[in-house]
């Protein structure tokens, strides 16, 4: 099933961990971490909307929770534009590289997120695989 973003992030974001859950890779690399997200899309010159806030929880190697929520409490943030977004899911931007140039404001423990980044890279390989169609 196809689903739209921004206007479906809800539905979107139960896919996100689905495929996320899907993933034994990301099983073996968040085993025994436990984290909240907040990823955020905000407005750009192709998105004028309000910021999309999606929260996601790992907890020991699962995706427990993810789903839009207004101001979620996070251990981890990553913030950026939407159009940054769009060009990471569709695997043109690492979302490492992104981090370190400044594409995206991340937010939390710089050290633990490190020696997780192999989780990270898991979780942004499960989005790319939702069936996404971008409004913008």
């Amino acid at each position: 099933m196809t689903v739209t973003l921004p206007t479906e992030a809800d539905d979107w974001a139960a896919a996100w961990r689905d495929r996320i859950n899907e993933r034994a890779a990301f099983a073996d690399t968040a085993d025994g971490f436990t984290a909240a997200f907040c990823f955020e899309i905000r407005a750009d010159d192709t998105y004028t909307g309000e910021p999309i806030q999606v929260a996601v929880v790992i907890e020991d190697g699962i995706c427990t929770a993810a789903g839009t929520v207004a101001d979620p409490e996070y251990d981890f943030a990553f913030r950026g534009p939407y159009s940054d977004w769009v060009t990471m899911l569709q695997g043109d931007l690492d979302i490492s590289a992104a981090a370190m140039d400044g594409t995206f404001d991340v937010e939390g423990d710089t050290m633990r997120l490190l020696r997780r980044q192999d989780t990270i890279a898991e979780m942004v390989a499960a989005a790319q695989n939702v069936d996404t169609e971008f409004e913008y």
